[in-house]
């Protein structure tokens, strides 16, 4: 049986914001406490989808776990949709949804489904007792990207996404409008 963990925050910040830490993950150590590094390992712009390798301590035993996720994004609804492709549990999936409340105002509204396989009995005591660092987690997670974006430290969307490789035109054969790409602050795209 699957676990559930839903929150949603709202930023006082706007969405290109919370976009731009959203999309690099890589600075998630920086506010993720049990996330000791991560690693982009590949991105296939084609298909909008990236692995992230995350590298953990997992706080109740001490250990340390390492977590492959592959993340679908669509840049135009600002949705992101994830899930474990290697690690240590049955199943581990969600999303990450963001939405501008206005110019300067965005949300948050995250989902993890997570299970452990194996014996029942056990997988049972192991989910609920994992519930609390899931939880956790994606608070640190959405509370650190929160503060980042309303300190005005995020980098330039365009920036990470050059990181990331992707194009302008990558974006509007996405759906991304060119009112998008104004209101994402992307008209100066510092590549081409």
């Amino acid at each position: 049986m699957l676990q559930v963990v839903r929150r949603r925050v709202e930023v006082d910040a706007p969405i290109a914001a919370v976009l731009s830490l959203t999309l690099d993950a890589e600075r998630y150590p920086e506010f993720a406490p049990s996330i000791n590094a991560t690693e982009l390992v590949w991105h296939n712009r084609a298909e909008k989808k990236y692995l992230i390798r995350y590298t953990s301590t997992i706080p109740v035993i001490n250990k340390t776990a390492v977590s492959e996720q592959e993340v679908h994004y669509d840049i135009a609804s600002t949705t992101f949709n994830f899930r474990e492709t290697k690690g240590n549990f049955g199943v581990f999936e969600g999303y990450r949804r963001l939405h501008a409340l206005t110019d300067s105002r965005s949300a948050i509204e995250s989902e993890v489904r997570y299970s452990f396989g194996g014996n029942k009995f056990m997988a049972a005591l192991v989910n609920k007792a994992t519930q609390g660092v899931v939880q956790s987690n994606l608070e640190h997670i959405q509370d650190g990207i929160r503060r980042l974006a309303e300190q005005g430290k995020a980098d330039p969307l365009g920036t990470v996404l050059g990181k990331l490789q992707v194009t302008p035109q990558m974006l509007l054969e996405q759906g991304v409008s060119r009112d998008m790409l104004l209101g994402y602050g992307l008209d100066s795209f510092p590549f081409t």
